[in-house]
């Protein structure tokens, strides 16, 4: 049976973080079952703007110093790293704090700015990948993820944390061909069996519920969740947060192709095995997107899904229109504009605004299918 920890942590405190991380892999059988000597590991956060650790975007940095502690400990070679979705990696490493555990703990922080193809025929969504090279240079990989709500993907864990490994703006090449959620997820399913983490991490001892993975509300859980199933990790991550978990966009996937366990199959452990919270749901969780063909919802854009809308708390500062991957917001009059023909609701502009500002509206048709399941 798969097995997911689950312990509590009530704080950020130095020692509280390493000894519930040493808990955590102590109920896994110690990190000697998925680190050997002399391994190069990639630590891979999330760090998706540099943006303080109080603020719940990013994986914390004590969260990292514990695992880095703990890798050194069996005589390998940690590395951290992971390419934001704005900035430098060394910028936001440095403005959310991993920058000086690096520092203080010896590590090289790398900046995912080169890039390798990892060919991979069994995919079902993708068959080629570019992922920073720092990927062939490693022999593991551990997966170290925000317990976080995401506007496209429901919840955001282990597996979405990965979408990191794709550098920079070729990101935005996988929003413009994978438009359904379920395609979306499918790429992830298989980006998943690509890296293959050893272990994968979640810190959740502060959490972000309803508009994330951004701009959501800061959220106490006061836990850390691992183990070596990633799929697995989410799920009880999600089913924590108050979700059904195995209808999430990548569980889905994954249990349709028997790569996930069950909820059922999975064994949950650890002193926080029994806590249950209530996350507040991102505004566009529902969709239909995974119920019709394509060509429909391309037809019924601005219904079926959550329409990204512009609101007066804009400042102007371009930064969605340089990140929308259709082109589909420009600047007129100091303020964003959406071309709603070009939108492919990828909703990079609501995950990306520094000021907030983009507000996910309900179409019609989406507001009556949500009535009608209620």
């Amino acid at each position: 049976m798969v097995k997911v920890v689950v312990v509590k942590a009530d704080s950020y405190n130095e020692q509280v973080v390493y000894q519930a991380i040493q808990e955590l892999l102590e109920e896994l059988g110690g990190i000697k079952q998925f680190i050997k000597p002399g391994d190069k590991v990639l630590i891979k956060p999330n760090m998706l703007e540099g943006l303080p650790p109080q603020k719940a975007v990013t994986t914390h940095p004590e969260v990292i110093r514990a695992l880095i502690r703990e890798v050194k400990k069996v005589g390998a070679i940690p590395f951290v790293g992971d390419s934001p979705g704005i900035s430098s990696t060394l910028k936001a490493a440095e403005k959310c704090g991993i920058l000086v555990i690096c520092q203080e703990e010896e590590v090289e922080l790398v900046s995912f700015s080169e890039k390798m193809d990892v060919i991979f025929p069994e995919g079902r969504t993708v068959k080629k990948f570019a992922l920073a090279s720092i990927y062939g240079q490693v022999d593991k990989v551990i997966s170290v993820a925000k317990m976080k709500t995401h506007s496209f993907m429901g919840i955001t864990g282990g597996i979405k944390n990965l979408f990191g490994l794709i550098v920079g703006k070729d990101k935005a090449q996988f929003h413009l061909r994978m438009k359904k959620r379920s395609h979306f997820a499918g790429m992830l399913v298989d980006l998943a069996q690509v890296v293959s983490p050893v272990l994968y991490i979640i810190d959740g001892i502060v959490g972000m519920e309803g508009n994330g993975p951004r701009n959501g509300i800061v959220k106490q859980a006061g836990l850390l969740l691992g183990g070596s199933n990633g799929f697995a990790v989410d799920l009880i991550m999600a089913e924590i947060m108050g979700y059904k978990s195995e209808s999430m966009p990548v569980a889905s996937r994954a249990l349709s192709l028997g790569l996930s366990p069950k909820l059922q199959d999975i064994e949950v452990i650890g002193n926080g095995c029994k806590t249950r919270l209530q996350f507040i749901s991102p505004r566009n969780l529902e969709s239909l997107d995974q119920r019709l063909p394509m060509p429909v919802v391309d037809f019924f854009q601005n219904q079926l899904t959550a329409k990204p809308m512009i609101t007066r708390e804009c400042i102007a500062c371009g930064r969605c229109a340089a990140h929308c991957p259709p082109k589909a917001i420009k600047m007129n009059d100091d303020k964003a504009v959406i071309d709603y023909k070009k939108c492919i609701r990828c909703y990079c502009c609501q995950e990306l605004c520094p000021a907030n500002a983009v507000e996910l509206k309900k179409g019609l048709l989406l507001r009556i299918f949500r009535k009608g399941n209620h």
